[in-house]
């Protein structure tokens, strides 16, 4: 597989996953390839999610970034009332194939998350998820205000993203992406990874309070599964409320 990611270093973030697509089709949803890793982790964030935010059932949910839809069918099939939006058009076109072919409605559409108002929401939503995505947007603040503007007051929002430490880049870039060659080369720019305080930061003032996070890690069983832990070095999960 890795002979076949394609290099993806100076890209515009957009453009990484119109190229990753276009060179693999089906990566999306495919039993091998660099996001295998990705239905793993959806594994564990759902369930934490599902936890914090007292299941899904009913609520209007947004996921932010929402690539070729892993999270948001999971949202999906636990009654959530999906709308899903991307920047990458062939990840959309993914992503509607699969929810039509899994016979799941989730209402997809292209923005970006720092023009979350381009979609002209008609009602504010329960839960909010930006999940893998807050290290790939090109404005943080303009992100943060965005979600803001969309999540209901009271409403809560899902995050999970990587630490910007020496042990985030060893694993996640250089280990991944030039040693293991489990993930293309330039998929993840370091620079945009957010340390938890600047999360906190941004999110209080926008409006939202951190409530919790936890650290994600590989299980140490060889089987691939993510396990909560209290370690935020590398990557963390969380959640926020919107109390203005």
């Amino acid at each position: 597989m890795s002979d076949h990611l394609p290099r993806l270093g100076g890209l515009p973030e957009p453009e990484k996953y119109e190229r990753l697509v276009e060179r693999l089709p089906d990566v999306w949803w495919a039993d091998a390839g660099p996001f295998v890793g990705l239905h793993q982790l959806n594994a564990a964030r759902v369930e934490y999610f599902r936890r914090v935010f007292g299941g899904f059932g009913g609520k209007r949910a947004l996921d932010i970034g929402c690539g070729g839809g892993i999270l948001a069918e999971s949202l999906a099939a636990e009654g959530a009332v999906v709308t899903a939006v991307d920047p990458s058009e062939k990840s959309l076109a993914a992503a509607r194939q699969h929810a039509a072919r899994s016979g799941l409605s989730v209402d997809y559409r292209r923005a970006t998350a720092e023009n979350l108002a381009s979609c002209n929401f008609t009602e504010p939503f329960d839960l909010v998820f930006a999940v893998d995505v807050l290290e790939h947007v090109d404005d943080l603040d303009r992100t943060l205000a965005a979600i803001a503007a969309v999540l209901a007051p009271g409403g809560g929002l899902g995050f999970l993203t990587h630490n910007r430490t020496i042990a985030a880049f060893l694993q996640l870039v250089w280990a991944e992406e030039y040693v293991d060659h489990t993930m293309p080369e330039g998929f993840h720019d370091f620079t945009r990874f957010i340390t938890p305080d600047e999360l906190t930061e941004g999110l209080a003032r926008n409006g939202m309070v951190v409530q919790e996070m936890q650290g994600v890690a590989r299980a140490g069983d060889g089987s691939g599964r993510r396990v909560l832990t209290a370690d935020l070095t590398i990557t963390y999960v969380g959640w926020a409320l919107r109390t203005r």
